[in-house]
């Protein structure tokens, strides 16, 4: 897979993932685009099923802070061929805004 150019400041940095399970590198952007479609369409839950990861989404709350970084907080339970677990992340506002535009394109 690809990454766009847009989506390069999130995966150095800008998205904070915490998980018990190993995931992959396009699992973890394929979560990171769910979750920016979940946030601007208003959706609470959405469950995926992809290949080699299952689970379900949810936007958790409003804004919340990281030490000097604040952003959107989500969470997700996802199911690999390794283990279970739940992974937890931040996406920025800037970065959310980056990646409704790529969303958008794709």
């Amino acid at each position: 897979m690809s990454v766009p150019r847009s989506f390069l400041p999130m995966r150095w940095g800008f998205v904070f993932l915490s998980c018990p399970v190993r995931l992959t590198d396009e699992h973890q952007l394929d979560l990171v685009r769910l979750a920016v479609q979940a946030y601007f369409e208003d959706t609470p839950k959405v469950a995926f099923d992809w290949h080699t990861c299952r689970g379900e989404l949810r936007v958790e709350s409003d804004a919340v802070s990281l030490g000097a970084f604040s952003g959107q907080r989500f969470s997700a339970d996802v199911s690999v061929p390794s283990g279970s677990g739940r992974v937890q992340f931040l996406v920025t506002e800037a970065q959310l805004e980056v990646a409704r535009g790529t969303v958008a394109e794709a």
